[in-house]
């Protein structure tokens, strides 16, 4: 039955009148002209879609979503709609039907640049990076000028580690739009991640005079004051974060960690417990406070703390994962596996599950399982280093002597007295310059929480990029002209994960360095480094102790897991210290320190080092 011209006048009123009073934010009188046009017409497309776009502004999604729903089943051909119920489903949380809408959309308007730059959006909650970059790409082909998708550009190019590309797009950016808030933290990210602090910190703060509750930046200046080594300001910049949003839990931790650092033990928790103190009962707040228990050890309560939380309804994967960590700590390897197990079965491409799943595996006397997780993890990432220390492992228990060909102490691991740079005479001299450059920096009181150093201190920030003058300056070039000639004596084997990337490297990247500085009874717990290729220490000081080469005090070992208490495999090499010694390793190969007890101290220069193909 067709609708009358009469009848097709009055509907078309009533969505102006609506239309109307919705832009001009009276809701009620909005709903009752769409109510009215459906009752004339229950299948009016126009009604539906404007209704679900007034009951999203209310906050009403579930409404809004049914309505733009049954529109787009009447009449399909509608791109704004689709971009419309995209915008709705990824704003809580549902990327993939976000993407199909927007697919569907570009479908009817593939020009649309807008579009195009919704669609990365969701690929970027989808974690398809690349992907999102290709829809950027197609939004700048038919806008070049379009800043949002310039800035995500920007964002994504950081999560890829294309720094240079990133700080240009950051630029682009802010040329086109200087008030974008965003586009200023991208810029200051990419700067601070080149280790140009100087650079980052005006970013940041140019970003928060345009947007001073921008959370994330708030963080950010704080991380880049620590490196600059303003402690104090660093720890207003966190609180002024929490003040924000006082469930911000990488501004809990950053806060705790620097007071620790700071000698100010006291205060290093309290934030957590200030939260926990409003909230007594929020989920949120009592997973928070697990999350700090846990960072200073304290697993048991940590656990109590976040059943309390998933018994009010946290339940999420998150959580979840928070569980099996705690159990794990606790020594109860048997439930985190089952844990664990159930949480890659629902997401198994997530590399952090993996890795605890494997932990989980050892500790239940399952090598071969944990051999399978981290061939698993390799499939998804060929380079990490936790996956091959992972397998390695699990070979070496299994008595494959695949480890043997994996590891290959005698052609990865090389010990290079180097010799001392032009401008200085002897070793001996440049070691005291060196010292007299690095003890200042050693200017906190404590370890810090979450490394793997033990009685001592460590520098903040990446320290060979940053001092390029003067002795470290000088002790950089020696090591990377040193690294390029182990690099040539490497066996030309392209299947090896370590061997292999020599062929292809053309270039070296500093991805780390930092000092450690042990006192007495100090160490290093074994562990690995996930952001390199190759990595190195450098020592300064060594104390008299290491001349013991039966008790190995102070000495570098390589080859015993640290992955729970359950796997005792012994070390397989141990290399002794010597002020001038160049240490270099694969970063994936387990490495500590034998603790020692002497009244001097243990410096060094550690860095990892990434290649450049």
């Amino acid at each position: 039955m067709f609708a009358s011209q009469n009848q097709i006048q009055k509907i078309q009123a009533l969505l102006q009148t609506g239309l109307a009073a919705q832009q001009a934010g009276r809701a009620a009188e909005a709903e009752k002209a769409y109510r009215q046009v459906l009752a004339l017409n229950p299948r009016q497309p126009d009604a539906l879609q404007l209704w679900g776009l007034l009951a999203k502004s209310l906050g009403q999604n579930d409404q809004a979503r049914e309505l733009m729903q049954r529109s787009l089943a009447i009449q399909p051909r509608q791109p704004n709609v689709w971009s419309n119920l995209g915008n709705l489903v990824l704003g809580i949380g549902d990327a993939v039907q976000a993407l199909d809408c927007y697919d569907k959309a570009l479908v009817l308007s593939p020009r649309d640049p807008q579009l195009h730059f919704n669609r990365a959006k969701a690929l970027d909650a989808l974690a398809e990076t690349g992907k999102a970059l290709d829809s950027l790409d197609k939004a700048l082909h038919h806008k070049p000028d379009y800043a949002p998708a310039i800035s995500l550009r920007a964002s994504l190019l950081l999560q890829q580690g294309a720094l240079q590309d990133a700080e240009l797009a950051a630029r682009k950016a802010i040329a086109l739009r200087p008030d974008d808030a965003r586009s200023w933290n991208n810029l200051g990210l990419a700067l601070r991640r080149q280790d140009r602090y100087g650079e980052a910190e005006p970013a940041y703060r140019q970003a928060l005079a345009i947007n001073n509750s921008f959370k994330e930046v708030w963080l950010n200046l704080g991380n880049v004051l620590i490196d600059l080594d303003q402690q104090e300001e660093a720890l207003a910049a966190y609180r002024h974060a929490l003040a924000l949003d006082p469930f911000y839990g990488e501004a809990h931790e950053n806060l705790a960690r620097q007071l620790w650092r700071m000698g100010r033990t006291v205060e290093a928790g309290a934030s957590y417990e200030t939260v926990a103190q409003a909230y007594p009962d929020d989920p949120r707040a009592l997973s928070l406070l697990a999350n700090g228990k846990l960072l200073f050890g304290l697993a048991e309560d940590a656990l109590k703390d976040l059943e309390h939380a998933m018994a009010l309804g946290a339940v999420s994967a998150q959580h979840t994962h928070l569980k099996a960590r705690l159990l794990l700590r606790l020594n109860r390897p048997a439930e985190a596996l089952t844990v664990l197990e159930r949480l890659v079965a629902a997401s198994p491409d997530t590399i952090p599950y993996l890795q605890d799943l494997a932990t989980a595996q050892f500790r239940n006397n399952d090598p071969a399982g944990a051999a399978r997780t981290a061939a698993a993890i390799l499939e998804r990432d060929a380079q990490a280093q936790f996956g091959l220390a992972y397998l390695g492992t699990a070979q070496r228990m299994l008595g494959d002597p695949a480890a043997d060909w994996l590891y290959d102490y005698d052609n990865s691991i090389a010990i290079i007295d180097l010799p001392a740079p032009p401008s200085w005479e002897n070793v001996d001299a440049f070691l005291d310059a060196l010292r007299a450059i690095v003890k200042p920096l050693h200017n906190t009181e404590r370890a810090p929480l979450h490394l793997t150093l033990k009685h001592g201190s460590q520098t903040t920030g990446n320290l060979l990029e940053v001092h390029r003058d003067g002795p470290i300056g000088a002790l950089r070039e020696t090591i990377l002209a040193a690294i390029s000639r182990f690099i040539n004596t490497l066996p030309a084997h392209p299947e090896h994960p370590f061997h292999g990337r020599a062929l292809t490297c053309k270039n070296l990247r500093i991805a780390g360095s930092w000092s450690s500085r042990l006192a007495d009874g100090g160490y290093h717990t074994h562990h690995i480094h996930t952001d390199g290729w190759i990595s190195g220490v450098y020592y300064i000081d060594v104390p008299p102790v290491v001349a013991d080469d039966e008790s190995k005090e102070g000495w570098l070992t390589f080859g015993k897991a640290n992955i729970g208490p359950e796997i005792d495999l012994p070390f397989v090499k141990a290399v002794q210290p010597k002020p001038g010694r160049m240490v270099l390793f694969p970063s994936f190969v387990w490495h500590g320190t034998v603790p020692f007890h002497d009244k001097e101290n243990r410096t060094t220069i550690a860095f990892d080092i990434a290649p450049i193909s």
